[in-house]
């Protein structure tokens, strides 16, 4: 690649190559190799404060207006091309071999955010924390530090054109952005234990390391290339190399982003100015060895190694999974691959064009809308298409999905007086949600007003445990519409999670170890606050002359059958316990439930419970497909759409019966 800058430093490229490998080999948890290797992001962070500031310097010449429209045009032909493409293909990736589930709709909204450059406020509003299962499956996680580097460039450039063209006249100058450093770590300091999820994703709390790379080119300007000790050089260098291995083996998510961040800004900071004040002829060990041109050529591919080794890595958890030594051995070909041609045929071509669109500020940005528009409309359409495009089964989501489907089947609609003017109302977690097919053809077969209140991970009357306290707002509200709405007859559905579950168990222990195990989970301390829960709730609605209707639970399985029923999908170890458990196991999993809901029963004469179980489990094996290989359950505890119209005409005889004996 040819440069014209004459500050250039080759070793800050092989830098940018460790950080990015740093940050790889974490993702891939290749034998815990690197525990701290995503503190590789933060270095990014301090080399591109450090790298924007040398850039936008060598251009102090220019008007502010112009400095800023040379600014933005080169971080659009810089950022958005390959940023694009890598989002565009991982819209059509993930319709192709992702199941769409109930994180779907967050996945697809952290990718439309990173066309705006704003995924990290999605991630940090409403998506789960970095270092959580569920964020390994979002294809778009990791945009969330261009949305932060994205967002600082709305107001660094002013802040430095101020410094550029006043710090000799005005002081002050100097001070601001160390101030708004200060500001920020602060901010850091008190969002990691109060509000991790900020901390980590949002610039107020990142602010402060790139702008301690920028804080870094500002003191040492005047002294680049006026060191002439290689001693001082290479403890320079030894010292800041030192802190970042520091950070890349003994970071851990618990104090992160403060204070264990520091140590890897901090270690960057020294490393880099070990490379830009030594003279030339002063170039250390330590420096020869970050330059070497392979890893220098990293360096050069980092941002396209880093846009495509995330995607590249969730599609495989989807699929083939990454415990299998030849999907070990192809990841880092393939991801390598493709920053090679995201890079050569892609970024470079575009950031050396000559064409006059590209050069002149307004048509690239005009330009840069419009595919920018372009993109996003065919992700959009996409996300729309998704049962056109899937190669997975789940593309019949009549069958696989709990949605409203209207029936296809013939029925009759029921006219009958017990039903006239009632209403039914549902509350509960994603389980509530996962009734959504059976509580449509109910109220389309009776005629019946169906309410439906559902909030993922808010179960009502869980009977494992008090209900979660982080949802009473919530519930709270809920529980008040419903004493608003309800009149004395209707009747109000509990529907939630009430079995351990059995996925992401160590099975490897043994059924009989692990049954065990769950058992002893359920503790009298445990049961005697969710049978405390329960009567407030089963009192609450008593008072307002309501029939209460709790489901039993249901059988629940080791695998998801959503993730393990196509070609490419079967041989991720996350199937590897099957889609069969024994009854007797799972009968014995419920049976403190069981006798929990006999207790509520007695002492609660308005309320019924329907026992799904015997309908979804006839024999001495449960298992997530009827006798036609039609799924019975989407996942590994929730019901397929074809499971909830094999359970309707029992639900539908259950309110038949309440409301007859009202």
């Amino acid at each position: 690649m040819q440069r014209t800058s004459v500050t250039y430093v080759p070793a800050i490229d092989g830098l940018r190559a460790i950080a990015v490998l740093a940050v790889i080999v974490f993702h891939a948890g290749f034998l815990d190799f690197l525990p701290g290797g995503f503190t590789g992001v933060d270095l990014f962070f301090v080399i591109s404060g450090y790298v924007i500031s040398q850039s936008l310097a060598e251009r102090r010449h220019l008007k502010f207006g112009e400095y800023l429209r040379d600014f933005y045009r080169r971080r659009c032909l810089r950022i958005l091309p390959a940023l694009l493409v890598m989002l565009l293909s991982s819209f059509v990736l993930s319709a192709l071999f992702m199941p769409q589930f109930w994180l779907s709709d967050q996945i697809n909204y952290t990718g439309f955010a990173a066309f705006a450059g704003i995924s990290n406020v999605v991630l940090a509003r409403h998506g789960n924390a970095y270092f959580s299962p569920g964020t390994e499956l979002n294809p778009y996680t990791h945009t969330w530090s261009l949305g932060v580097e994205e967002q600082f460039y709305v107001v660094f450039p002013v802040l430095f054109f101020l410094w550029l063209r006043y710090r000799n006249k005005t002081p002050v100058v100097w001070t601001l952005l160390p101030a708004l450093a200060i500001a920020s770590l602060i901010i850091c300091a008190i969002q990691t234990p109060a509000d991790a999820h900020s901390a980590f994703y949002l610039l107020p709390g990142r602010f402060w390391e790139l702008a301690a790379g920028a804080m870094l080119y500002q003191g040492i300007e005047a002294w680049r290339g006026t060191l002439r000790s290689s001693g001082i050089v290479n403890a320079i260098l030894l010292c800041g190399l030192g802190l970042l291995a520091s950070g890349f083996l003994l970071a851990t998510p618990l104090h992160f982003p403060f204070p264990m961040a520091i140590v890897t800004v901090l270690g960057a900071v020294l490393t880099i100015a070990g490379l830009a004040l030594p003279a030339p002829e002063y170039t250390s060990t330590l420096q020869r060895l970050l330059q070497v041109p392979w890893l220098t050529y990293m360096g050069r591919l980092s941002f396209s190694l880093y846009l495509w080794h995330w995607p590249v890595l969730v599609v495989l958890r989807w699929t083939t999974g990454t415990q299998l030594v030849v999907v070990q051995l192809l990841y880092p070909l393939v991801v390598f691959v493709l920053a090679a041609m995201s890079y050569h045929w892609i970024e470079l071509p575009v950031r050396t064009a000559s064409c006059l669109w590209l050069r002149t500020p307004w048509r690239t940005f005009g330009l840069a809308l419009c595919t920018l528009v372009l993109f996003g409309g065919s992700a959009f359409w996409v996300t729309h298409n998704t049962e056109r495009l899937s190669l997975s089964q789940t593309r019949d989501t009549y069958t696989w999905y709990a949605y409203k489907h209207y029936p296809r089947e013939p029925f009759n609609r029921i006219n009958d007086a017990r039903v006239r003017g009632r209403q039914l109302f549902v509350i509960g977690d994603s389980h509530a949600a996962a009734y959504r097919t059976l509580l449509n053809n109910v109220a389309i077969k009776l005629g019946i007003k169906v309410v439906v209140y559902e909030q993922g991970g808010c179960g009502v009357v869980t009977l494992q445990d008090a209900d979660p306290a982080n949802c009473a707002r919530g519930r709270e509200a809920d529980f008040k519409d419903i004493e608003a709405r309800a009149k004395p007859g209707d009747i109000v559905f509990l529907a939630s999670l009430r079995m351990p579950e059995l996925q992401d168990r160590d099975w490897a222990l043994g059924q009989t170890a692990v049954i065990s195990q769950m058992l002893k989970e359920q503790t009298p301390a445990r049961l005697a606050a969710a049978k405390t829960s329960a009567e407030a709730d089963l009192a609450r609605l008593e008072a307002i002359n309501v029939h209460v209707l709790i489901d039993a639970p249901k059988p629940l399985f080791k695998s998801p059958p959503n993730r393990c029923s196509d070609w490419f999908n079967r041989m991720n170890p996350v199937c590897s316990q099957g889609m069969t458990v024994g009854r007797e196991p799972l009968l014995r999993l419920r049976e403190a439930q069981m006798k929990l809901l006999a207790a509520l029963m007695r002492e609660h004469p308005g309320l019924t419970v329907w026992d799904p179980f015997p309908l979804l489990c006839p024999g001495t094996q449960c298992s997530a497909f009827d006798p036609l290989g039609k799924p019975m359950f989407f996942d590994s505890n929730h019901l397929s759409g074809n499971g909830n119209r094999v359970l309707e005409p029992s639900f539908t005889q259950v309110l038949l019966h309440i409301w007859d004996q009202s």
